[in-house]
């Protein structure tokens, strides 16, 4: 498989260096994920120490990805039965992408779907960034709202919501836009924008879908739907404490009724 190599400056404090024998404009080889995802690299591939980076500030956003992926899709849906919803969760190929002379491309656009397709579409091009969180105890990051096409809005504004203790990355969204090229490009923060999608929304798709129908279909509000989806069904928070040990003392309690219902029952 092949990546091309981009000479872009990151912007971030890691020195950033050309492999040994890898110029400008080279391509590699690669079977990881990333190859899948991105056209484009920064200097060099991606390694284990940068998926780890990800992967820690993904835990970090991932409820206000899975709020934002959802609530986009969910427009599209058909209708708000659990298929219809599912449909938009699994980010299937509507069409054949036209093929290109580059093979990396038509690797990219090939696999454009489910959570390679919705971190794009629906976070990246709509103007999600991950950041490091305001430091100001109390702070409240407010921004140009943008339209559900993903252009910059003039009505309105919309406040990301505040950081909890401890956490170190944000997912913001701002009026400016980046271009297909942008979130064509590998970086640690792009990537880990695809791993709150992927930890999310594509693990407990199942989940969401059915969790949503059902609060839709008994008159539940859409948002409250929305956040109780990625909260409870998708765990985005992590599973609630004690949730085991309720489980195993109702499999007691259980057992034990059925225990003394024993007898009764041979009367």
């Amino acid at each position: 498989l092949l990546a091309v190599l981009s000479f872009l400056s990151s912007g971030g404090a890691k020195e950033l260096k050309y492999p040994d024998g890898v110029r400008p404009g080279d391509q590699i080889s690669g079977t990881d994920g990333e190859f899948f995802r991105y056209k484009h690299v920064l200097i060099k591939p991606p390694d284990d120490d940068d998926r780890m980076e990800s992967l820690r500030m993904a835990e970090d956003i991932k409820c206000t990805a899975c709020v934002a992926i959802v609530r986009n899709l969910l427009k599209k849906a058909e209708s708000n039965s659990e298929d219809h919803i599912m449909d938009q969760l699994d980010g299937e190929l509507v069409e054949v992408p036209e093929l290109t002379d580059n093979p990396q491309e038509n690797r990219v656009n090939a696999n454009r779907k489910g959570c390679n397709k919705h971190f794009k579409d629906e976070l990246l091009l709509r103007g999600w960034s991950v950041s490091r969180c305001p430091e100001a105890e109390g702070a409240k990051l407010t921004v140009q709202a943008v339209n559900e096409e993903g252009a910059a809005g003039t009505k309105g504004s919309e406040v990301a919501p505040l950081a909890r203790e401890g956490q170190e990355f944000c997912l913001e969204q701002r009026s400016r836009l980046p271009t297909e090229r942008d979130v064509d490009t590998y970086s640690t923060r792009n990537e880990a924008a695809f791993y709150a999608c992927e930890n999310t929304v594509a693990r407990y798709a199942q989940e969401i879908a059915s969790l949503i129908a059902q609060r839709l279909e008994d008159g539940g509000d859409r948002e409250e739907a929305i956040h109780a989806a990625c909260e409870e069904a998708a765990r985005c928070r992590g599973m609630p404490r004690g949730s085991k040990k309720k489980g195993k003392k109702a499999a007691k309690t259980g057992n034990k009724k059925q225990k003394q219902r024993k007898p009764a029952d041979d009367l």
